[in-house]
């Protein structure tokens, strides 16, 4: 076998590798419903794929991030959506959690309605979390909460890190496609 041969089955084994290996993505949420502002965040093997800071106004959705600034309506009827709900369908059990992080900072001005207030919150997500290890077992969970006594504060954000293979992905993505085509 001469060396031009060996290089052309070199890239087919390159793209069966990255097809069947998972691809490792981190997600990154937070929110201030008090100051309307958070961050939408993708990592993919820890390289930046897109960093934004957001905005809710009414029915439309502000982001901005260094270069540009675009502004997204949210029309949960559209066709776009419904290719999200579908994709989400199909790949939620594909995915492996490998972790799942909840960052919270609370207060009321009240000392007493806001710890009240973050031992609700803990117990909804202890609850979410119960469910979700019974689903992904292999995922760690963790929550990390602060109660600020004696000042207004809202803030919440979430870490995780997932796994899936790329032939995962691109297989439901399509899939969803055509579902959605075919009832339209």
């Amino acid at each position: 076998m001469d060396l031009k041969t060996a290089l052309l089955l070199i890239i087919p084994a390159v793209i069966i590798i990255l097809l069947i290996f998972p691809i490792f993505l981190e997600v990154r949420v937070s929110y201030n419903p008090l100051l309307n502002r958070g961050v939408v965040a993708l990592f993919l093997f820890k390289k930046k794929i897109f960093y934004y800071f957001l905005e809710i106004h009414g029915k439309y959705i502000v982001l901005i991030n260094d270069t540009e600034t675009k502004q997204e309506e949210l029309n949960f009827q559209s066709q776009k959506f419904a290719i999200i709900e579908e994709f989400m369908k199909q790949i939620k059990d594909k995915i492996r959690v490998k972790h799942f992080f909840v960052y919270y900072n609370i207060g009321t001005g009240d000392a007493f309605t806001s710890s009240l207030l973050c031992a609700v919150i803990n117990q909804l997500l202890n609850f979410f979390f119960v469910n979700l290890k019974s689903r992904k077992p292999t995922a760690s969970l963790c929550v990390y909460d602060t109660v600020s006594f004696n000042r207004e504060i809202f803030e919440m954000a979430i870490n995780t890190k997932i796994s899936l293979s790329l032939f995962d992905l691109v297989y439901s993505f399509i899939y969803s496609c055509i579902i959605i085509k075919s009832k339209n």
